[in-house]
C-alpha cells in the first residue's frame, strides 16, 4: 500500500510522490550489519518512491526509485529549490527526489504529445 508523502496541484494536474516499504532493499554495503539491524528494528525504512503525474485524474507520467534507507522518509524530499551550481564549495549537490519529479513531468509532457483518438459528436 502505497503511503502519500507530498502532493502539487494545479486546476487540472496533480503531482504525488508516495512511497512503499521496500523488501529487496540492496544491503550490499552493509558491511558491519548497523543498517540491516536498523531496518529490522524499525528505526530506518527502506523504500520505493514513486512520483506521478496525473491529467483530470488520468495517469501521463511516472518514475520509480527503489532502495532508499531514511530514518525519516521525508528527508527524501530534500533540499527543494536549491540550484545545484548554487553550492558555495563548488560540488553538484543533486536531489533524488527533484530528478524524479522532473523524469515524470517529462514522460507527461510526451505523452501529452500522442494523438488522441476523437469521439465523433
Amino acid at each position: 500500500m502505497m503511503e502519500t508523502m507530498w502532493t502539487f496541484e494545479t486546476a487540472r494536474f496533480r503531482a504525488t510522490w508516495a512511497i512503499e516499504p521496500d523488501d529487496d532493499c540492496d544491503l550490499s554495503f552493509d558491511e558491519t550489519g548497523e543498517t540491516a539491524d536498523n531496518i529490522r528494528s524499525g528505526l530506518w525504512r527502506c523504500f520505493t518512491s514513486r512520483v506521478m503525474i496525473e491529467l483530470d485524474g488520468q495517469e501521463i507520467g511516472t518514475d520509480y526509485l527503489g532502495g532508499s534507507i531514511y530514518a525519516n522518509p521525508e528527508e527524501f524530499r530534500d533540499h527543494i529549490g536549491i540550484n545545484v551550481k548554487s553550492r558555495r564549495d563548488g560540488k553538484n549537490y543533486g536531489s533524488y527526489f527533484s530528478d524524479m519529479v522532473r523524469q515524470a513531468i517529462a514522460e507527461a509532457r510526451e505523452e501529452m504529445k500522442r494523438e488522441r483518438p476523437k469521439m465523433r459528436a
